[in-house]
């Protein structure tokens, strides 16, 4: 009988965890891995699955494999998946959603506590002999201060989580999805988003990136934050206006910012942001950790092995 054939497209520099291929090629599997693919669609033509990180499968890829039955992604977000296209054709779409929420978690908290502590800066002056950076630098202690998440998924409940009890902040959430409310203690729920803007000395991002979510954050929202706020975005970069924002830090309308996704990935070399030194920039790397990456690769793997088997996948986003 003919093994089934998996394509693993990777762009420069991205891999998956070995304990996931291990997985794969277990099942007899014929497992193909592309690296910095000129001609994707000869590659997948006579393949079953597609497995991916962040390279973008379009329809014309996904139309020229008839015998396509899942694209996995090792990741959370599929929005560089054309999920109509895949739908259109029978094929899953399924993610690995419980994988890196520890990861991304840890890391906004991380960014709240830089940011607060003014750590990038003085280390930066620091390393140019400016000892004095201490009295220039003044950082902010994070307990009695609000953290306002707008989504509240896995990731924004940890966070919470975090803030709360770690740190000592209070929490406001925005999230009209959320139906279960009386469920978390000490959480602060609010029915509009303005509440968030104005209220929160911290305001994180846990939402999807959708068209309709495009540039959510703007220039009317950073009028409506305090001056003394500081905006976190580690889930989608076309959620935030980033020209607005370079505007608002440049301005003192906020006071900084933590950044760890673009909406052109990656930013050219002479981006606007970078000359500013109220921000933090980290290049999409929340969920990579190594922790975070088996998990992704393993559980990719997983929703391939099902689908191919015959069964249904744990997690299809289609």
């Amino acid at each position: 009988m003919e093994r089934k054939k998996v394509v693993l497209i990777l762009e420069e520099h991205e891999e998956v965890a070995e304990e996931g291929i291990k997985k794969v090629e277990k099942e007899n599997f014929d497992l193909s891995i592309i690296k910095n693919a000129s001609n994707l669609e000869e590659e997948v033509n006579d393949c079953q699955a597609i497995w991916v990180r962040g390279a973008k499968i379009a329809r014309p890829i996904i139309e020229c494999a008839p015998n396509l039955k899942i694209i996995a992604r090792s990741g959370v977000g599929t929005d560089n998946i054309d999920v109509k296209a895949a739908t259109d054709n029978d094929v899953f779409v399924c993610n690995v959603p419980d994988a890196n929420f520890t990861s991304v978690a840890e890391h906004v908290v991380g960014l709240i506590i830089a940011l607060s502590h003014q750590i990038l800066n003085s280390d930066q002056a620091l390393r140019k002999g400016d000892f004095n950076a201490r009295h220039r630098f003044m950082g902010s202690e994070l307990k009695g201060k609000t953290l306002g998440l707008i989504g509240f998924g896995r990731i924004g409940q940890l966070v919470a989580n975090k803030c709360l009890r770690g740190l000592e902040m209070s929490v406001l959430v925005y999230d009209p999805y959320i139906s279960n409310k009386d469920e978390y203690e000490n959480i602060q729920f609010v029915d509009d988003m303005d509440d968030i803007l104005t209220n929160s000395d911290f305001i994180s991002l846990h939402l999807p990136y959708t068209p309709a979510l495009h540039h959510f954050i703007n220039s009317k929202s950073f009028s409506k934050m305090k001056n003394s706020a500081f905006l976190l975005n580690c889930a989608r970069g076309g959620l935030v206006d980033e020209s607005a924002l370079a505007d608002a830090l440049n301005s003192g309308q906020i006071a900084g910012a933590g950044i760890d996704v673009f909406e052109d990935e990656p930013p050219s070399q002479d981006y606007h942001l970078w000359n500013l030194d109220n921000i933090i920039v980290t290049p999409h790397m929340g969920a990579s950790t190594r922790e975070a990456l088996t998990l992704m690769s393993v559980g990719a793997a997983e929703e391939i092995i099902n689908v191919l088997q015959g069964q249904k996948p744990k997690n299809t986003v289609n």
